[in-house]
């Protein structure tokens, strides 16, 4: 007798266009896994873009289906048609259309992919679609503002029923999960935590890349690299302008690469830049290329001064291919970077205490290599999606009834 196979509907809502970061990454790996995809039928709902019609073209061939849909971001008119028919209506929550999926396709899990804890709050138009139509629902939070509060009683009641009502709350960072707990004032009892991690194939040819490292001389200048969304407002690249302008870097032996995309934030980079009066030969910034790890490789040592963070793609990346790191204690950067082994966390976000993190770093280049081997050691074993994806596949299997 055939067994009928579990449909599970996922939406991936995040912004700006072209609606695609390492926010994407844990859900794409997942549903390409053979272990799920095998298991489970999908159907995607994303928002339209260049990047997301490429991504659903290669799931296609792994039996997954996608839905586009034209985001607010892009269809400004719509969005003010929503919000006036919201308002008139006396209602508290935003009405989103894409999520009306729930009304009329028939699965028996939704899986919400959201990028930050501002977003929760919007998806409570579909909690109630899930509530009416009676289908439990897994939220996956990509990554959380550290200081992240809630502005009224409202807003406190919104989200705190759509935390607590889903079968699974997903976070890719155990401090991500303590802000909203501390926020909400409630412990989540459905709180569930995993991490980003890489495919062993990846995890094997950064390996192969990185196996021509040879420790550097001190008198070589020294490659620093930040590797993320050109966003200052949630990865911090100007803190690493303010330090890098102050006159003891200025008569070092460096170069600063930042690698990553954003049209906007590559201009507002090269102005700040400007703006510290670094010289350009200093500093250069590269528009994110698909062979990342080939461009990882190039240089000596990631500074992620983030402000905003899960547990970082880029960071697991960097360290896959045997880089140390220095960082900010924010999201799951503390949970990669470890003391004395893997590289320099610094105490806050405060560019001073990130300036500390960065001196001690400098002064010891000579611990650059072994901690790089480290941090490569560390990936290996506990950023595998061999491992990882175990313990998600057993909940799967178990809120559907598989099991």
């Amino acid at each position: 007798m055939d067994v009928k196979v579990k449909k599970i509907l996922l939406f991936s809502t995040l912004n700006p266009y072209p609606f695609w970061a390492g926010c994407e990454n844990l859900w794409f790996d997942f549903v390409s896994d053979e272990r799920v995809n095998s298991g489970f039928k999908f159907h995607l709902v994303l928002a339209d873009s260049y990047v997301t019609r490429k991504k659903a073209e290669i799931l296609s061939s792994l039996g997954v289906s996608t839905s586009f849909y034209k985001h607010f971001n892009v269809r400004i008119v719509k969005r003010i048609f929503y919000r006036l028919t919201d308002k008139l209506r006396n209602r508290d929550f935003k009405t989103l259309p894409w999520y009306n999926h729930i009304n009329i396709d028939r699965c028996e899990l939704v899986l919400f992919n959201v990028a930050g804890l501002t977003d929760l709050v919007d998806l409570y138009y579909p909690m109630t679609l899930c509530k009416k139509k009676r289908v439990p629902y897994w939220i996956i939070l990509q990554q959380g503002q550290e200081n992240y509060f809630l502005h009224s009683q409202k807003s406190l009641e919104l989200v705190s029923e759509v935390s607590l009502t889903a079968k699974r709350f997903i976070f890719i960072a155990k401090k991500n999960q303590m802000a909203l707990e501390r926020a909400l004032a409630t412990k989540l009892k459905n709180a569930f935590y995993t991490t980003n991690s890489l495919v062993p194939e990846k995890i094997k040819h950064a390996k192969i890349l990185s196996s021509n490292i040879e420790i550097k001389s001190l008198s070589d200048p020294a490659l620093f690299f930040n590797l993320g969304r050109f966003s200052t407002t949630e990865k911090g690249q100007h803190l690493l302008l303010e330090i890098f302008a102050d006159k003891k870097w200025k008569e070092r032996n460096w170069q600063l690469k930042f690698i990553g995309c954003s049209e906007f934030g590559k201009y507002y980079l090269q102005k700040l830049i400007k703006y510290y009066n670094i010289g350009s030969q200093k500093i250069q910034i590269v528009s994110h290329i698909d062979n990342v790890l080939e461009e990882i490789v190039k240089n000596d040592i990631l500074l992620m001064p983030s402000i905003v963070e899960g547990t970082p793609f880029a960071m697991i990346e960097s360290m896959a291919c045997g880089k140390p790191a220095v960082g900010t204690p924010v999201g799951g950067i503390p949970e990669l970077i470890i003391e004395n082994e893997t590289g320099w966390l610094a105490r806050t976000t405060a560019v001073e205490d990130i300036d500390v993190a960065l001196e001690v770093a400098w002064n010891e280049r000579a611990k650059w290599f072994d901690f790089g081997a480290n941090a490569q050691k560390l990936i290996e074993k506990n950023y595998n999606q061999k491992n990882s994806f175990v313990p998600l596949i057993r909940y799967l299997e178990e809120d559907l009834g598989i099991v």
